[in-house]
């Protein structure tokens, strides 16, 4: 038997109600009755003016408005572990449906889907394992500041979601609810009693321990599990073949601890002592496997034979072996013992012990134990080895280029490199790539940034002599602008002896900079230096796109469809000059930034881009998303395969006519020009963003350690995270939709096709289906009436009144627009899962943006430096999690 949704949806909302119970209770055993009515009261409050009563909208805001700041922390608390709650039963959820799904067959985006698509479609076993050997995935965790929960925090949630998983479908006895209740109060009253926010703000070595939990308390295991599954499905439609054996096809990385784009914190002996961090959390997970090994593989000698070179081996290694002696176990001592000192220098070596234990209980009857938990040891071995993961290197091209221009002028070469023409540094990079004298002194005596950069490079250079080449294999230059920042990185890398060893991988971030991609993609191509560093590379090229600056540039409707066509265009150019493109796609978790579903992303890509090698960002908040619990990230792996699988092995690819594309590039004209208008043009409106949303306040919420500037300067210096963060706490999240209903309106009105044609797009195109719907959902998560209280806060009513209307006008044309475009009366009529999510939490965030306002109001009026200041950042900032936690994202 199976439940029906309606089953489903019951058993949903009494988790809800059952969790919120218990959250009630921990109110008032911390506090006392009057705390929890009043959280009842301003809930009840701004679940009527959702319906439309204006009293009850005016009694919520005299309600707060009158608060201390005792009360205003235990509102926020209390709003804020609701959500962290609610969002632990809305997965359980999606669980259930998941599993409901699953049992009546292969779920549709799924790797058993993918494959058996592909063999449909004539793909046989030789050309399936061709395409394998092509694939490429790997997801880069970043340090990206938009988590605002803590650690601690994360590991509480995590273990209440076990705990619900755990019963979920069991019919419990009355001592065993008891238990359970007891089990999940405690840890609520844990999460009621524990800061939510960071005391100060995290150090790189916080940063690195906090992607660090995720891949080895849920990652590996479930890569593994992916694997499993791969090869089961492949061994079912490919019954003739071997498959024991797969190729690396999904991979992870880290910028956490290599990210220096911004980030002073991030030097050459940080990067190296989280290279050395990551291995000791490798081989502590190896470690604890090998223990669990060596108490049971406890076959005797009496029982069951054992290889000649194993018993050699274990003689060696000083054990004395005698008939009744447990060798396998004195095996996995020895193995232990030589992790434990840190004696295995490589991955290969500790696999070669592992095989000579594996392959003797494969000689010897031990199949079973040799296939089960000593061969997940040996995948997870084989995939993560013992440098956990590849850690990539970001720098800033303007620094490496300053740096040039210094280091060119203290050796009398040039002394004005900075100031050339870009023929002429290449013409100098050119021939200082080939002259033979060293460019980095012994002792560099320089500025501290070209100190810096030199540290870097050398830094690789020792990293790679002492944990091989595989800890850094990717050198990535952000602010890519031209040939010369790709040349310069080749230089510095050809100085320390690298070169062969890494990608260089230009980022390219503003629609200028995109448009401008392939062209100097091209140059670098027909210089016969950079060339030769491709060959030792394998003829294989990493580009990366930003997809949060070039929004922050361009708006929505820009930034997606630039991207596009730079995707396009990099591909053919790559396919011109024989080079295997691998893109680095830099998505954000947010709309606004890239975010979105991964595998509709990689399958609305433009056709034939996708050759096998791709890679994506996993940013921030993301990470604990998709990662704290197995289930979610296992689904969550299974639909990236199932679209890189699809996508590189399908014969076929859909047609995109030449009138969508020209329907897209008029869509993209209008929507940047009037974002740009709007956001860059129109007098007074940075005043409004800082006075209208809690900007500058969320640059003192201490949730990374990089300013929330690159350098010193206006607009353009402040990063694309604050930026959106500050937009989805205000509720106006105007970066994901801003510009989209005035091109769409201009569009449908200007004789183009109009409406039809974009039904057509929608239907048709899953790129454009994919961007519609990705801005639909922020469309609707954003709210005017929330906003417009936010817009109180700015003082001049003039310019108050001209961009709050002006936003509260576009974001009706977007939402008219779209619903037109997708044939339905209200926004998510076709995700009514999302539409009740959303319509569940908004009575209980409002409350928080009520109390975010005034608070932010009084803040304002409070001279910095008081007590009284100091206590009212904090309540704001406390505000900031429990909406983040509502929205589902912070920016």
């Amino acid at each position: 038997m199976h439940d029906t949704p309606n089953d489903l949806s019951n058993r949903l909302s009494a988790d809800i109600r059952w969790l919120g119970n218990l959250l009630g209770q921990v109110i008032r055993d911390q506090h006392d009755e009057a705390a929890l009515d009043l959280v009842e009261k301003v809930r009840k409050a701004a679940k009527a003016r959702r319906s439309g009563d204006e009293v009850a909208a005016a009694e919520l805001r005299t309600t707060i408005d009158g608060l201390s700041l005792d009360s205003v922390r235990i509102l926020s608390k209390a709003f804020t572990n609701y959500f962290q709650l609610i969002n632990i039963a809305e997965d359980q959820q999606r669980i259930r449906v998941l599993r409901q799904r699953e049992a009546k067959g292969p779920l549709s985006d799924s790797i058993e889907s993918a494959v058996a698509g592909l063999k449909n479609a004539g793909i046989d076993a030789a050309t399936m394992r061709s395409l394998l050997n092509r694939l490429g995935v790997r997801l880069v965790v970043t340090a990206h500041p938009s988590e605002a929960k803590r650690k601690e925090v994360l590991i509480k949630l995590r273990r209440i979601a076990q705990m619900l998983s755990e019963v979920d479908g069991k019919t419990l006895l009355p001592r065993e609810t008891r238990q359970l209740e007891l089990a999940f109060s405690e840890e609520i009253e844990e999460m009621w009693q524990t800061r939510p926010n960071r005391a100060a703000r995290p150090t790189v070595a916080d940063e690195v321990d906090f992607g660090l939990y995720f891949i080895t308390s849920v990652v590996m295991d479930v890569s593994l599990d992916i694997y499993d599954d791969l090869r089961a499905v492949l061994e079912n439609y490919y019954p003739d073949e071997d498959w024991s054996s797969l190729p690396p096809i999904l991979q992870f990385a880290s910028w956490i601890g290599g990210d220096r784009d911004g980030n002073p914190n991030v030097t050459a002996d940080v990067t190296l002592e989280t290279i050395t961090t990551q291995r000791a959390a490798a081989r502590t997970v190896y470690l604890e496997e090998v223990a669990y090994l060596r108490e049971h593989l406890t076959q005797s000698l009496d029982e069951v034979g054992v290889s000649p070179e194993l018993l050699e081996w274990v003689q060696e290694g000083g054990f004395p072996t005698r008939a009744h002696d447990e060798v396998y176990r004195q095996a996995m001592s020895i193995i232990w013992e030589r992790l434990n000192a840190d004696s295995y220098r490589t991955h290969a070596d500790l696999l070669v012990d592992l095989r000579l234990v594996s392959d003797s209980l494969i000689e010897n009857r031990g199949q079973y134990v040799a296939h089960g938990m000593l061969y997940r040891l040996m995948e997870k071995v084989r995939l993560f080895g013992l440098h956990l993961v590849p850690l990539d290197v970001r720098e800033d091209a303007r620094l490496h280029r300053a740096a040039l221009d210094e280091l060119l002028r203290a050796y009398g070469q040039h002394d004005g490199y900075a100031a050339l023409a870009e023929t002429d540094k290449q013409a100098l990079l050119n021939r200082e790539l080939i002259t033979k004298r060293p460019l980095f002194p012994i002792e560099p005596a320089f500025s501290e940034t070209t100190n810096r950069i030199i540290a870097t490079w050398r830094m690789i250079a020792k990293a790679h002599r002492k944990y091989g080449t595989n800890v850094i294999d990717s050198v990535i230059t952000s602010m890519t602008t031209a040939p010369s920042d790709v040349l310069t990185m080749l230089l510095f890398a050809h100085e320390v002896g690298v070169s062969p060893a890494v990608d260089l991988v230009p980022l390219f971030e503003t629609i200028d900079d995109l448009e401008r991609a392939p062209e100097i993609m091209e140059v670098l191509f027909n210089n016969a230096l950079y060339m030769e560093h491709l060959q030792t590379r394998g003829l294989r090229q990493q580009i990366m796109l930003g997809y949060s600056d070039s929004n922050k540039d361009g708006g929505y409707l820009s930034s997606n469809w630039n991207l596009y066509v730079a995707q396009q265009a990099l591909s053919e150019m790559c396919a011109k000059y024989n080079v295997d493109l691998e893109l680095f796609h830099g998505r954000g978790g947010s709309i606004g930034r890239g975010g979105g579903p991964t595998n509709r992303a990689i399958l609305s890509q433009p056709p034939g881009v996708m050759r096998g090698r791709i890679k994506i960002t996993e940013q921030g908040e993301v990470i604990a998303y998709r990662y704290s619990n197995a289930n979610i990230a296992y689904r969550h792996l299974q639909q990236v395969m199932h679209a890189v699988l699809t996508a590189v092995g399908s014969p076929t690819h859909p047609e995109v006519k030449l009138e969508w594309r020209q329907a897209m590039h008029k869509l993209s004209e209008v929507g940047e020009r009037t974002y740009r208008k709007f956001v860059y043009e129109t007098p007074g409106f940075l005043d409004y963003w800082y006075q209208a949303t809690p900007i500058n306040e969320l640059a003192r919420l201490p949730i990374g350690s990089r300013p929330a500037k690159r350098a010193k300067g206006g607009f353009e210096t402040v990063r694309a995270i604050p930026w959106m963060f500050s937009w989805m706490q205000s509720r106006a999240i105007i970066p994901s939709w801003y510009g989209v209903g005035t091109a769409l309106e201009a569009f449908t009105a200007g004789g183009h096709g109009g409406i039809d044609l974009l039904q057509t797009m929608y239907k048709d195109w899953s790129f454009f289906q994919a961007l519609i719907e990705n801005v639909e959902l922020d469309v609707a998560k954003a709210d005017m009436g929330i906003a417009g209280l936010y817009a109180e806060l700015v003082t001049d009513e003039r310019l108050r009144d001209e961009i709050y209307q002006s936003m509260r006008a576009e974001h009706a044309r977007a939402y008219q627009q779209i619903c037109a475009i997708m044939g339905q009366r209200e926004l998510l009529e076709h995700s009514p899962v999302m539409q009740r999510s959303i319509e569940r939490r908004n009575p209980y965030v409002d409350p928080l943006n009520y109390i975010q306002i005034a608070v932010l109001r009084e803040l304002r009026s409070v001279p910095p430096g008081t007590e009284r200041h100091e206590a009212l950042l904090n309540a704001v900032l406390a505000t900031v999690n429990g909406i983040a936690a509502g929205m589902k994202t912070t920016g």
